[in-house]
């Protein structure tokens, strides 16, 4: 064999061992998720009566198709496109258990995660629960409606800002239009859940601008639907002129008493203390103030977060958020935490922040979000919460316009108190909240937990959530932090794996425990 003969076979194999590397390398990157298309399978399920008292679930795929802007193939097609097939043969199972649905997503044929991924596509919220009393005052009531049609760039108003012009809804006026009180009951009113959920997106084109419905709500046009009411022009575009024809004011509305959260379901194998939030790179593009009236300075403000409970003034400032970023908004994580306490000569006696790293589809800011003069611990409204936009970490995290307070920094959603520096959060077991299995705990109880210079009070969170399955005898891997710490204790008895619904069974306190838990650290951790 020749020289070049020899030379022409290592360079074959070499180019052969270059492209292997670079597939698997491809591979391996689209394998980690990254670029997957989410799907969120909730928000396609239309739920029905079975005429026996309880509930059917259908998934809408045609709707999925379209809004997802999946190609829909015909059925001589369909062979071609596997993704698709395997979304047509997906089904939704409800059960129920003390009042409560869980919709599943299942399949009529094999698994389909791996098949949609190697297609580019991510099912999430494939599990969730509901209430099923408000089930079926939903469906009841979108039975008995006939559908009323809004048009909704009709309640939309201009603004001028320095970079040309902002828009807004008008909700009030909309709630009118549909025949909903503007002060109704979001909790009560499923029409008015979803109209107030709606926001409206504005963008900067060459042309003009370009408008689009927002919503806070995953499921808005299912509930709109139920409600007997269907939103329409959701998405068009307005000239510099006919942004300038449209400016207006907002109808003033009357405030309703921020709606409860729904707590995101535990999943039933606990897991380890929260990582720490990863920033995003910042996309620049120029803020918008938002005029707010300054509260003012209250002499009776708290001065002090020790014994006070957290719960309703983060649950307005989340609102607050929602309310400003509707579906624009992909996700968010609490970057930053502060409580400042003024003195006389500051304007305000206290003020309570949270700086939010948040990533849109446009692109990722930072939203510091303040209320000002605590004093009660209930009754916070998003009307109390003053937003600012930055898009420099560095603005967003300096505290320079508190200059003239004490600033305390929350870590982990708290702060270790002078008054808790020689106590203990566990007990002698080795416990965080010992009642947990038999009584129900409060969010003021679990403020209090003492937090220590090694543990944030998230962290302690996780300990008092993860006992519960402790004492169980659920078996966390060996590896597990929550492992280490209890097989330390005699009680400690693992058996196997253990569910939140098998824990309930045996102690029933937990199932509602263990929700508040997990509520409180979502709080903390995404806002």
């Amino acid at each position: 064999m020749s020289n070049t003969t020899i030379r022409r076979l290592i360079g074959g194999v070499g180019t052969a061992l270059l492209l292997l590397i670079c597939a698997v390398v491809i591979g391996a990157h689209f394998l980690t998720g990254r670029n997957l298309q989410k799907i969120d399978v909730s928000q396609y399920t239309v739920v029905k009566s079975d005429g026996q008292g309880g509930y059917t679930a259908e998934l809408d795929v045609d709707r999925l198709i379209e809004r997802e802007r999946l190609h829909n193939p015909t059925a001589t097609e369909l062979d071609a496109y596997p993704e698709i097939a395997a979304l047509k043969n997906l089904s939704i199972r409800v059960t129920s258990a003390g009042g409560v649905y869980e919709f599943e997503t299942v399949t009529t044929g094999e698994d389909p995660t791996a098949l949609l991924r190697s297609r580019g596509i991510k099912l999430v919220n494939t599990r969730w629960t509901r209430d099923g009393s408000k089930i079926g005052a939903d469906v009841d009531k979108g039975q008995q409606q006939s559908v009323k049609e809004l048009r909704f760039s009709d309640y939309v108003v201009t603004s001028r800002t320095d970079g040309g012009f902002a828009a807004a809804l008008d909700t009030a006026r909309m709630l009118n239009d549909a025949g909903i009180a503007a002060n109704a009951d979001p909790e009560t009113n499923l029409g008015a859940k979803a109209l107030r959920s709606l926001g409206v997106d504005c963008q900067k084109t060459d042309g003009g601008y370009l408008l689009q419905t927002t919503s806070t709500l995953p499921t808005v046009m299912e509930d709109l639907k139920t409600a007997g009411l269907k939103v329409v022009h959701t998405k068009w575009n307005w000239t510099d002129a006919e942004m300038e024809a449209h400016l207006g004011t907002v109808t003033p509305m009357e405030s309703t008493s921020t709606p409860e959260p729904v707590a995101e379901q535990p999943t039933d194998t606990p897991t380890g203390t929260p990582s720490e939030p990863t920033e995003t790179p910042v996309t620049p593009e120029p803020a918008t103030p938002e005029p707010t009236a300054a509260p003012v300075h209250n002499p009776n403000a708290i001065d002090t977060l020790y014994g006070f409970d957290q719960t309703d003034v983060r649950k307005a400032i989340r609102a607050a958020k929602e309310q400003k970023y509707g579906s624009t908004l992909d996700a968010s994580e609490v970057k930053f935490n502060y409580f400042a306490v003024g003195t006389d000569s500051t304007e305000h006696a206290n003020v309570f922040r949270i700086v939010y790293t948040i990533t849109k589809t446009t692109g990722t800011e930072y939203l510091i979000a303040d209320v000002y003069d605590l004093e009660r611990e209930t009754g916070y409204k998003t009307s109390d919460v003053k937003l600012t936009v930055e898009y420099d970490r560095n603005k967003a995290k300096s505290i320079d316009d508190l200059s003239g307070y004490q600033v305390y920094t929350l870590s982990g959603g708290s702060m270790v108190f002078p008054e808790n520096k020689d106590k203990s959060p566990f007990d002698k077991d080795g416990l965080v909240m010992a009642k947990s299995i038999s009584e129900a705990v409060s969010y003021d109880e679990l403020w209090d937990i003492p937090q220590t210079s090694d543990l944030t009070l998230l962290q302690l969170l996780g300990y008092a959530r993860n006992e519960m399955f402790a004492r169980g005898g659920h078996k966390f891997s060996d590896t597990s932090n929550y492992y280490k710490y209890f097989k330390q204790f005699d009680w400690y008895k693992p058996t196997g794996k253990v569910s939140a619904d098998a824990l309930a069974k045996m102690y029933p306190a937990t199932k509602g425990n263990i929700t508040t838990i997990k509520f409180l650290e979502n709080l903390i951790k995404e806002g």
